[in-house]
């Protein structure tokens, strides 16, 4: 059965994609969550416009990502944050932390959501973060953590 998709569906493509499945995945799954529609003229008409505005949205966003990864490279940022004497952390570092660090020692402004944090950060020392820029662009930055000067 040709389906139009009228949203992403993991492991079956993007939005405007036309696919072929079964009638009882057609039925019971995509149907019914409103995931598909039918394949008719005016459909496939329809998806193709939506595939040239999700390609030119994606070559956008690919170009906006390679800007953002050539001025992040080889970032270093610096976190001050209160410990205890053996060098353990109060409380982990956040993501608006990262961001507001990042807009700190680089001037760009990224977003919470592309920070992303393997390993929670609980100790002073260096550590490496990983930003999502884009669904291929994944850059890694070292982010250090000091003692936080007690007054």
């Amino acid at each position: 059965m040709k389906l139009v998709l009228s949203q992403d569906v993991t492991s079956l493509g993007k939005k405007g994609d036309i696919v072929s499945v079964s009638k009882g995945y057609a039925r019971n799954y995509l149907f019914p969550n409103n995931l598909a529609i039918d394949a008719t003229q005016h459909n496939l008409y329809e998806a193709g416009k939506l595939r040239e505005a999700r390609l030119k949205k994606e070559e956008e966003s690919r170009d906006t990502a390679n800007t953002l990864l050539q001025s992040l490279e080889d970032t270093h940022i610096v976190i001050a944050q209160s410990s205890t004497d053996e060098g353990t952390l109060y409380a982990s570092v956040t993501k608006s932390q990262i961001v507001e660090a990042v807009e700190t020692f680089s001037g760009i402004k990224i977003e919470e959501d592309i920070v992303n944090i393997l390993n929670p950060v609980k100790e002073i020392g260096l550590h490496k973060i990983s930003l999502q820029l884009s669904s291929e662009i994944i850059i890694e930055i070292d982010l250090e953590v000091v003692p936080e000067a007690s007054n």
